[in-house]
């Protein structure tokens, strides 16, 4: 009977074999990162907001409260007696349409609009004080600063006598405004927006300097019925209107020190340089894009990606 005979033979890993394999796998770790870092650029432009922009005018304004100097024409009570209004406070009437009559002892007695406007039943004891066409003095600025310190609230008469005050009729034309500013562009046209959605060309016609302040008195062409029957209102003095398009505040970036935004051409992203003109908080109004271009906002980790494709 054939007896094999077996013997033990050195084996296992060696050393070099075990620093090849590190080295390797190492090495697999390494290009999976490098490939991830590159593909980063491809999936922040995938992430990335497209927004289409659009022209637009861009304006920077101040807030500005306007007192109305108007023509009022007074109405006085042709007797003793109560006053009944016969229209509504603040409403148009046509000449010589009745708007009220004095209840007396002999009878009643019309009162009738000797012009065309608007009619106040609601007194506050300035009437007639403050005209269009007066001179801007220290006067008027007194008396309008008088005025702004009592905020009279403004209130109905209803005994009355002969000769007293029991409404004021508005009339159409002769508007101004005074405003009070801590500048003024000399002999500049400007522009308010006032709450009520329009927008009103005012030209300056007097200005002086008082109490630390510019007044300036306005020319304006007319008033809404809204706004001329009040005696002050708030709007937006604009200081300045410019073309510029509107992009997000995240899409602007810089590139060897410019500063601009990406946009889309031809499916690339491209760097478009851009001059910031005004800042809106989220939004930031720019110069340099055209009418319809997309500006891309990447998202926050795009900076850490490689940005090869960019040019």
């Amino acid at each position: 009977m054939k007896v094999n005979k077996f013997k033990v033979v050195q084996g296992g890993r060696k050393r070099g074999n075990k620093i090849w394999r590190v080295s390797f796998a190492v090495g697999m770790v390494v290009l999976a990162l490098f490939l991830l870092w590159n593909s980063l650029g491809y999936l922040a432009l995938w992430a990335a907001d497209v927004t289409v922009v659009t022209n637009s005018n861009i304006v920077s304004s101040t807030p500005v409260q306007c007192f109305v100097l108007r023509k009022e024409h007074l109405l006085r009570s042709p007797g003793n007696g109560r006053y009944v209004p016969l229209v509504d406070n603040g409403q148009r009437v046509r000449v010589g349409q009745d708007i009220g009559r004095i209840e007396g002892p002999g009878g009643n007695i019309l009162v009738q609009a000797p012009v065309a406007g608007l009619v106040l039943h609601d007194l506050d004891g300035f009437e007639g004080d403050f005209s269009p066409g007066s001179s801007l003095d220290h006067s008027l600025v007194d008396s309008v600063t008088k005025y702004l310190d009592i905020s009279p609230g403004a209130k109905s008469v209803s005994q009355v006598g002969t000769g007293d005050v029991v409404g004021v009729v508005v009339g159409n034309t002769g508007f101004q405004l005074l405003t009070v500013l801590n500048f003024h562009s000399q002999g500049q046209r400007q522009k308010i927006n006032t709450e009520d959605g329009l927008t009103y060309t005012i030209i300056p016609r007097e200005v002086i300097q008082a109490q630390n302040k510019f007044w300036v008195l306005w020319d304006v062409t007319s008033l809404s019925d809204a706004l001329g029957k009040e005696r002050v209102f708030p709007a937006q003095l604009v200081t300045q209107e410019q073309e510029a398009v509107l992009v997000p505040a995240k899409a602007l970036c810089t590139k060897d020190g410019r500063q601009g935004v990406l946009v889309l051409f031809r499916g690339k992203p491209v760097f478009n340089q851009a001059e910031v003109l005004l800042n809106q908080g989220d939004e930031v109004g720019v110069k340099g894009l055209a009418h319809g271009q997309r500006v891309l906002t990447l998202p926050w980790w795009a900076s850490y990606a490689k940005r090869w494709w960019l040019r």
